[in-house]
């Protein structure tokens, strides 16, 4: 067993001891009350991950002036006493459960727009729009400065009222402090801009009024140490305001990069490498004593003790690991890094913040809805039967057995979670196959009955006994190509694709279906050598798709030669030609050696009518009930399992027969 000696020893930040080297970090939850005010569901969800092990958490960005300085609709505020009870329950609830605690302070800036001002003209050093979010901001005044300044050191007085250890100050990512430092967005000519010095001296100035008001808070500042934008604040000059924010009575510096026009660089998808940043905090640490933190896609334990090992760093930050599982901590330390779900890097927690939705997580039912787990057991005997096993059959049988139900499971494969198997041969989708481990070693740990390679058939009902319930995780079929007489093109599905079945010789391939898995199917294809034309009917490639992981995918494809056809069909096969057309457009015919049909799938319900006119209890969940993705398979197959529980309960405190 690894002993992670440096991971799970003391930390030190100014006059504070943390219990181990990790520290959760501030990530948007959108589980605020709309007045910005700390929630029973904001509690409960910070609760757990102190209880899962976590060292220090950071508590997400706070504003100090809303609404003007407010960047999401459910964002924490902190900027009036009235909001007092609520930071102080939830300041409480952390370090009850073993956790140090520091709260974000932050304002936008620019990076923001109307709808979320409550109409008020955002403000920025200058009056320079942010390229994504072009919405023109008010240059501040030297008074509006000054009032900010203030505004940032009241909020750290509410802060230590409330109880934390500490605050951080957000310095990074494109908003306001980080758009002084930045000579792109802070164009003044006064002592607030031009110079770095000058660039500079907002941050110092809120840093000297917090030291000297709150001499005992510790405090951090979240810095980017390269914005990766034309124009925009780089390294050399970042480490000379490390030095300065050292010099100014700063305790901690927490490494970040990327602003919202940097594109993937504060966010990543899944193509990125882990610990790719973790040279800025190496940089970093050559030039000052005081601790510093990286992350960024660290994920294992063995990675994250290593940079600590060779000094790179002094503390490691994990953000979207924590949302998987909370519990990260304290299974690494007692020596089950197996036991952890591992994030995917799906970005479905970033995609609901976007969208001003409560976070949630696609491997963790539960991240966002803390409050609401269940850990309910059945006091009476029940039997489920689970047919399919793929990701919503094995959550399902797995929290059924959990729950105390008998359970047996039966899958028409030789193996289970083939459809997890095949998503992870995708470029950049390893995780997923990471994923399937780690329910197949949950499964391990259950008494389910497992039976591989058994196809279920309603006269099999009979053989199993008398099942109490019935969940049907049969998935989905892949639409049927087109028959044609006039072609002697290989056809084939976008699953055999995965599976590494294309033909010898095949240079060209058309790929019908612009969707994730033609665009994903698309890049496999690519990266095997092959060229690669790709035709969807609508005017964009993976719509549906997070617009992080959606703009890697695109920009690789791009990178890797794909000739695409967006608002064109197919409309026959000619031989070892393709014919497609668009409205108002001539047809066009694309040579291939080889055509893969990637149109989209529809639920495989076949089994569930035939069982359901047999057995009165049948559920379907799944593709199998609607094709969706591994989140909405997860949650369903959670939360069904919860539901059932609870009718079974129910019914049996009642004396009723099912």
């Amino acid at each position: 067993m690894h002993a992670y000696t440096n991971l799970f020893s003391p930390g030190r930040i100014g006059a504070m001891e943390t219990k181990n080297r990790i520290i959760m970090a501030p990530m948007a939850t959108n589980l605020c009350y709309m007045n910005g005010e700390v929630s029973d569901d904001l509690v409960a969800y910070y609760t757990e991950r102190a209880y899962g092990g976590v060292g220090l958490i950071i508590v997400e960005a706070s504003c100090i002036d809303p609404p003007a300085g407010r960047e999401g609709p459910g964002q924490l505020n902190i900027h009036d006493p009235g909001l007092l009870p609520g930071l102080y329950r939830l300041c409480e609830a952390i370090q009850s459960a073993g956790s140090r605690a520091f709260i974000q302070l932050f304002h936008a800036g620019r990076q923001t727009n109307r709808l979320l001002t409550g109409g008020m003209e955002p403000v920025a050093p200058s009056a320079i729009a942010c390229p994504k979010m072009k919405e023109q901001p008010r240059a501040l005044s030297k008074e509006d400065i000054y009032q900010l300044e203030n505004k940032f050191v009241q909020s750290a007085a509410l802060a230590a009222r409330a109880g934390f250890d500490g605050v951080e100050l957000h310095a990074a990512h494109g908003y306001l402090i980080n758009q002084f430092l930045s000579p792109e967005s802070n164009q003044r000519s006064d002592e607030f801009g031009g110079s770095l010095p000058n660039r500079m001296r907002f941050l110092l100035d809120i840093v000297k009024k917090i030291k000297e008001s709150l001499s005992g808070l510790a405090l951090s500042v979240r810095l980017n140490i390269d914005d990766f934008t034309p124009g925009g604040l780089q390294m050399e000059e970042s480490l000379q305001v490390c030095q300065a924010l050292e010099q100014a009575g700063v305790d901690l510096i927490h490494c970040s990069c990327g602003t919202y026009d940097s594109g993937l660089t504060s966010i990543e998808p899944a193509s990125y490498k882990e610990g790719w940043r973790v040279y800025l905090a190496e940089a970093v640490k050559e030039v000052v004593q005081i601790p510093v933190v990286t992350g960024g896609m660290i994920r294992e334990p063995d990675f994250a003790e290593t940079i600590l090992q060779q000094q790179k760093a002094d503390f490691i930050f994990l953000g979207r690991p924590l949302l998987a599982d909370p519990f990260w901590p304290q299974l690494v330390k007692v020596g089950y890094p197996e036991a952890v779900r591992p994030c995917i890097s799906c970005n479905n927690c970033i995609g609901n913040n976007f969208q001003g939705l409560p976070i949630r997580c696609a491997v963790n039912p539960y991240t966002g809805r803390e409050k609401h787990r269940s850990s309910q057991k059945i006091n009476k005997p029940a039997y489920a039967l689970v047919i399919g096993g793929g990701p919503a059959g094995m959550q399902a049988a797995i929290s059924l057995q959990q729950r105390g139900f008998h359970v047996q499971l039966y899958e028409a494969q030789e193996e289970l979670g083939r459809t997890l198997t095949l998503a992870a041969a995708a470029p950049y989708k390893g995780q997923i196959a990471v994923l399937r481990q780690h329910l197949l070693f949950q499964l391990r740990q259950t008494a389910v009955e497992v039976h591989t390679g058994t196809e279920f058939r309603p006269d099999t009902l009979a053989a199993v006994g008398s099942p109490d319930f019935i969940l049907l995780a049969t998935g989905a079929r892949p639409i049927d190509p087109p028959a044609s007489s006039s072609s002697d093109l290989p056809v084939l599905l976008a699953a055999d694709i995965l599976e590494g079945k294309i033909p010898d010789g095949a240079k060209k391939a058309v790929v019908i279906g612009g969707g994730s898995t033609g665009c994903e199917v698309a890049a496999y294809l690519l990266e095997a050598g092959l060229e690669v034309s790709l035709v969807e009917k609508n005017t964009r490639l993976a719509a549906g798709m997070e617009l992080k992981n959606r703009r890697d995918l695109l920009n690789r494809l791009q990178e890797s030669g794909l000739i695409s056809y967006c608002g064109y069909r197919l409309t026959g096969l000619n031989g070892r030609n393709v014919i497609i057309d668009k409205i108002d457009i001539e047809p066009r015919s694309i040579e291939a050696d080889l055509l893969v049909w990637a149109v989209g799938y529809e639920s495989n319900q076949s089994l569930y009518h035939r069982l359901r006119a047999v057995h009165p209890r049948v559920y379907l969940i799944g593709d199998a009930s609607r094709v969706g993705d591994i989140f909405y398979a997860l949650t369903e197959a959670e939360f069904t399992a919860v539901a059932i529980t609870r009718l079974w309960q129910e019914l049996c405190q009642r004396g009723g027969q099912l």
